[in-house]
């Protein structure tokens, strides 16, 4: 009998913990327009970053070649 209120106690426990991990939390202080279109800002600055290092590094290997740097 002890073994069986031991055994409902735990599974209590772990199915609380489960259901509270289980919950979707969604940041309360991020705007709904800002949600949408954050995603693209983020790509648009990971893509434009991109591109700069790549053209920065294209220009300093143009320079190094006439020997300007």
């Amino acid at each position: 009998m002890k073994n069986l209120i031991y055994n409902c106690f735990l599974f209590l426990i772990v199915f609380i913990f489960a259901y509270i991990n289980s919950l979707h939390t969604v940041e309360s202080f991020t705007p709904k327009i800002k949600e949408m279109y954050r995603p693209y800002v983020r790509n648009a600055r990971i893509i434009g970053e991109g591109f700069y290092n790549k053209s920065t590094s294209d220009i300093s290997n143009l320079f190094r070649k006439f020997g300007i740097m």
